[in-house]
């Protein structure tokens, strides 16, 4: 069996990082639009970091 890719289901996963920066932004209207059931997303001072979440990437 193959991904929508053509690679083998059993390969390990391929991690893609994408780093975007501003100037200025609001952290929380940022996470809502960036916010997705298949992602976490989490804020801090100065940052907005979303990822793959693992309960339904797996």
């Amino acid at each position: 069996m193959v991904d929508l890719d053509g690679f083998p289901l059993d390969r390990p996963a391929i991690a893609e990082y994408f780093v975007l920066e501003f100037r200025e932004f609001d952290r929380e209207k940022v996470a809502l639009r960036v916010g997705q059931p298949d992602l976490t997303v989490t804020t801090g001072d100065g940052f907005v970091a979303a990822a793959l979440n693992p309960e339904e990437w797996h």
